[in-house]
């Protein structure tokens, strides 16, 4: 599956030290292996399940986490922050 990353993304990912980005790239490959890894909690955020897609997450780390949409042919990365991010 294709990942395709928002502007937004990009400029806060590139905010990160290079040792936590190489933490988010291994938590994306888990991801488009099993999206149901449990160190991932992935789920859908519940003021957005409406959105067609609905707007998921998966964690990071305790306090990091990303948000998503899932289309047949992509994966859309919305943000990535801390959890009072909005998606």
């Amino acid at each position: 599956m294709k990942l395709v990353y928002s502007d937004g993304f990009l400029k806060q990912y590139r905010r990160f030290s290079p040792n936590f980005r190489r933490i988010v790239e291994r938590k994306l490959s888990l991801f488009l292996q099993n999206k149901f890894h449990p160190s991932l909690r992935y789920k859908t955020i519940q003021a957005f399940k409406t959105v067609i897609p609905p707007v998921k997450e998966i964690s990071i780390s305790m306090g990091v986490r990303i948000t998503l949409q899932e289309f047949p042919d992509h994966i859309y990365l919305r943000n990535i922050g801390t959890h009072s991010i909005l998606p």
